[in-house]
């Protein structure tokens, strides 16, 4: 791996980390503690810069980071981040790298969307039991009306957010020669 990616991923990761901190807000009333924040953009960015697998491997240690620093969720929060953003990024960033164009990055980005609520839709009712305590039947009842939507709202702010942004950062990067990339 070139210095130049190396440094780009550290760069992005940061921003993400930041992101983490910085920007959280409940979007959902019937789950507030489900917090909204932009972290999954430069995560994002990066698996469209340099695939899946680097925006997988800045998921893991962006969810184990977030545990550390801002304490939501502890371990289980961080494992929840995983599951969230890593299927998120996994599956955006693996149909961009096949359809390098916009509208192959619109249709990344959406698919990663439904993927992730799809990923959590399960998760939650059954993990949550396990690591709360939280009967599952709890659990299910604000499936439809809190997770599924936050989850939604979410991957897609986030989704749109990554497209306006992407396209501007890359060409930047590529004019000042801080972008190799076998996509770019």
């Amino acid at each position: 791996m070139d210095l130049k990616k190396i440094i780009n991923i550290g760069v992005l990761s940061a921003l993400s980390l930041i992101f983490m901190v910085a920007i959280k807000f409940p979007i959902i009333p019937t789950v507030p503690y489900l917090l909204y924040e932009a972290g999954d953009i430069p995560i994002l960015i990066i698996a469209f810069l340099y695939g899946s697998s680097a925006g997988l491997g800045a998921t893991i240690v962006l969810s184990l980071l977030m545990a550390i620093f801002t304490g939501l969720g502890g371990p289980f929060g961080a494992f929840m981040h995983f599951l969230a953003t890593g299927s998120l990024v996994v599956v955006a960033g693996y149909i961009y790298q096949k359809h390098h164009t916009v509208k192959g990055a619109i249709y990344a980005l959406v698919m990663g969307s439904i993927a992730m609520t799809i990923v959590m839709s399960i998760a939650n009712p059954l993990l949550t039991p396990v690591f709360y305590g939280i009967p599952r039947e709890e659990v299910l009842k604000i499936l439809l009306p809190g997770i599924v939507p936050f989850n939604i709202i979410k991957s897609f702010i986030n989704s749109g957010l990554t497209l306006l942004i992407y396209k501007k950062l890359a060409n930047f990067l590529r004019e000042k020669g801080l972008l190799y990339s076998f996509n770019n």
